[in-house]
């Protein structure tokens, strides 16, 4: 496969680039593609730990991270955009061992930011900056992510969960909004924290009262309004400090 433009796949990478230095910032932006084919990834760079590595950046598809602890398991969702490093396991300093495993749901194509890759763009921090927003990201949607699990109602879960896919992956038809992503029911139940029997359950309910249907296709359909618990997220989210 040819090497793909970075720049060109995502324009706001030289967001903040000098004009006369764009076009030198977009060549700079080249790296290597690697496609992937559905079912269970074991990165082969995962073993390297290469240093001055960037990782690796998602341009299309559906990657699932699994995390096991014991007969639990948690699902991560990366997707367009999102900064992946596998190699990096964070429990280095840890007593705990984590079994992360990692499934490609999709055909997915992701860039190789590799050393010689940071290293051509090292003269433009924005795109640094870039990737650290990307990761950043990534982060936040982790912790949203806990609190979903927090939530005591599983049909809630799911929902305000579903609302979530639909704003990243979603699109709005007449009928309502459709997340494209052919998820499973154990798959939807690691994202909620939930084992797929219960899972199943309250996937019923909430099709029974036309919440969330699943789509002839595998995909699904969101319909009605956001639930009440990310209604009052402004309304219980920080205020302004009064001097």
């Amino acid at each position: 496969m040819p090497p793909l433009n970075v720049a060109e796949e995502f324009p706001e990478l030289l967001d903040g680039i000098e004009e006369d230095l764009q076009p030198r910032a977009r060549r700079a932006t080249e790296a290597r593609m690697l496609t992937l084919r559905p079912g269970a990834w074991t990165p082969a760079i995962a073993a390297t730990a290469p240093v001055g590595h960037f990782g690796l950046l998602v341009v299309d598809g559906l990657l699932a991270r699994r995390v096991h602890i014991g007969p639990r398991a948690c699902v991560e969702l990366l997707g367009r955009g999102d900064v992946l490093r596998p190699w990096a396991s964070g429990t280095d300093d840890s007593s705990i061992e984590i079994d992360a495993r990692w499934v490609v749901q999709e055909p997915s194509g992701v860039a190789v930011l590799d050393q010689r890759f940071a290293r051509r763009v090292a003269p433009f921090p924005q795109i640094a900056a870039w990737l650290m927003d990307r990761a950043i990201r990534r982060a936040h949607w982790l912790a949203f992510h806990l609190a979903v699990t927090q939530l005591t109602s599983l049909p809630t879960r799911l929902h305000v969960m579903f609302w979530y896919l639909a704003d990243r992956w979603g699109r709005v038809t007449p009928e309502g909004v459709v997340v494209p992503l052919q998820l499973t029911h154990s798959l939807l139940g690691g994202l909620v924290g939930a084992h797929r029997p219960a899972t199943t359950s309250a996937l019923g309910g909430l099709a029974a009262d036309g919440t969330i249907t699943r789509r002839e296709d595998g995909t699904w359909l969101l319909r009605g309004d956001r639930p009440a618990e990310l209604q009052s997220v402004r309304a219980d989210g920080p205020q302004p400090i009064v001097r």
